[in-house]
């Protein structure tokens, strides 16, 4: 049987005739409702002259429109574009020059900003806006004017390109990853090993403008009739309101946000009773962190995964965090992990290396990028640019990312190992390591932490450090700040706080 995602939807509409699909904080579609609002939206598509291999880009944030977007336009053949709105207008003028989409989808509220991409775009750009006065959005017309394409002449299946990711770009410019109808469905398979259900209700928190928030949380929910709410951005209060309101069984959160839900005061009061599980991704999880949330009777499963593999590669079972605590897990179904040296050789286990994963779910490619292409995929493996090793049972840990490793005197200093320490300290909200140049040693590390409230004196940190690592990886500067720049996906964009110190690199 060929695959193509919209497909998920319009047999979900005869199998689940009453069940929710999706809703924001303005809509609540079932699924025969989702399943007629994509198919007139993939006509007014057609309408709008978009054709197989067209891109379609979107500057919105988290909403039903997003998802209904991405099925419309696997129902006509066209490749999905959502646009990271967070990004400044030269880097989004880059990626609309890179993928050169004849539709864009925006918010009223960046209308100028959306005009201005226009101008910029040699092709010329359509601009369609979704407003909140329903009556008056150009979207809803368009549906309104349109009759429902019911996909039954579909044109594009199995490795047909389906969605562009553009990278966060912490080491670069983003690159364009290139996601098929088989890379979703594979994901969503891989989700069912992880114990996804069709009566499950997840809350999106993340940004459905990466992989995470899209296809870590919404498509395998989707892809199994479950039910999808989208938050339209994080907030700690607004967060735990919606998963007691809504019955919330699980939802796919980065570690800073499980911090930031645990801090606040609602946290000790908030129903959390239907939670499942949380999945954790994008950064090790803390195990003070692991046991506040035990205490409150909720089970994480940590994760590893990235844009490249739709984002996929490992995860946990029941019970398995807290015996497997800094741990990212175990390989799922259909992924297969080896950890190899610079000539591509596998290590011992308990030794480090490079991760590299293979599978249905892994990228066709970076768009326009051939030569990129080449170097992340070698024989059909991906090379994941990040640092791991196996215990005894094949659970994964995440050492770091070869990029950001700093080599002092010769030895190799490992950010994360230093920053999961520092995040046991009971003053430090959040910690990041960086190197700092040095004329003897090549480079030294350097930490950087956003203290809880109170007094705190830095020599606190090195004191605390001193027994839990060797010399020469113990921080020589200790920064205190009141944030830490964050991409999207939750993560320190660790170039922003080099260059906040005034460090090259």
């Amino acid at each position: 049987m060929q695959v193509n995602i919209s497909m998920w939807i319009s047999r979900n509409a005869q199998i689940f005739r009453s069940r929710v699909a999706v809703k924001d904080e303005r809509w609540s579609w079932t699924y025969p409702e989702f399943n007629e609002r994509i198919g007139r939206l993939a006509t007014a598509l057609k309408q709008q002259g978009i054709r197989k291999g067209d891109r379609v880009a979107t500057l919105l944030q988290n909403s039903v429109e997003m998802v209904e977007l991405l099925f419309a336009c696997a129902r006509v053949g066209a490749i999905y574009v959502p646009l990271n709105w967070r990004l400044g207008e030269d880097e989004l003028a880059f990626i609309l020059d890179d993928c050169s989409p004849r539709l864009l989808f925006h918010e009223e509220k960046w209308k100028e900003r959306a005009q201005n991409l226009r101008g910029r775009m040699e092709n010329g750009l359509a601009l369609i806006a979704v407003t909140e006065d329903i009556e008056a959005s150009p979207y809803e017309a368009l549906l309104r004017e349109a009759t429902p394409d019911w996909g039954h002449e579909l044109n594009a299946f199995d490795d047909d390109d389906l969605m562009l990711i553009y990278t966060s770009g912490t080491t670069g410019l983003p690159k364009g990853v290139i996601l098929t109808h088989t890379n979703i469905f594979a994901q969503c398979v891989n989700a069912l090993t992880l114990g996804a259900d069709p009566t499950d209700v997840t809350l999106v928190v993340l940004p459905l403008f990466h992989v995470g928030g899209l296809n870590g949380a919404a498509t395998p929910i989707l892809h199994i009739g479950g039910t999808v709410i989208f938050q339209r951005s994080f907030s700690t209060a607004g967060t735990l309101k919606l998963i007691e309101e809504e019955k919330v069984t699980g939802f796919l959160a980065v570690p800073t946000i499980f911090r930031l839900l645990a801090d606040t005061p609602e946290f000790q009061t908030t129903d959390l009773s239907h939670c499942k599980v949380l999945l954790s991704g994008g950064a090790p999880l803390p195990e003070s962190l692991i046991e506040l949330y035990h205490h409150r009777g909720l089970e994480f499963r940590q994760g590893y995964g990235l844009t490249e593999a739709a984002p996929g590669v490992t995860g946990m079972g029941p019970g398995e965090c807290r015996n497997k605590a800094g741990s990212a897990g175990r390989c799922i179904l259909y992924t297969e992990v080896r950890i190899v040296d610079a000539h591509g050789n596998d290590v011992p286990e308990g030794e480090s290396g490079e991760i590299i994963t293979r599978g249905p779910n892994i990228m066709k490619g970076y768009w326009n990028r051939p030569d990129a292409t080449a170097d992340t995929l070698k024989n059909g493996w991906l090379h994941t640019g990040d640092v791991g090793k196996f215990d005894e049972d094949g659970f994964l840990y995440i050492v770091d990312r070869k990029k950001d490793m700093i080599i002092s005197g010769g030895e190799n200093i490992y950010p994360a190992e230093i920053e999961k320490l520092l995040a046991g300290h009971p003053m430090v909200a959040q910690a990041t390591v960086v190197a700092r140049p040095h004329d003897k040693w090549g480079e030294v590390p350097v930490a950087v932490i956003v203290p809880r409230e109170g007094e705190v004196e830095t020599e606190e940190f090195k004191e605390f450090l001193k027994p839990r690592l060797a010399r020469y990886k113990i921080p020589k500067e200790y920064h205190l700040v009141e944030s830490l720049p964050m991409n999207a996906s939750g993560k320190v964009v660790k170039a922003e706080v080099r260059k906040s110190l005034g460090f090259t690199r």
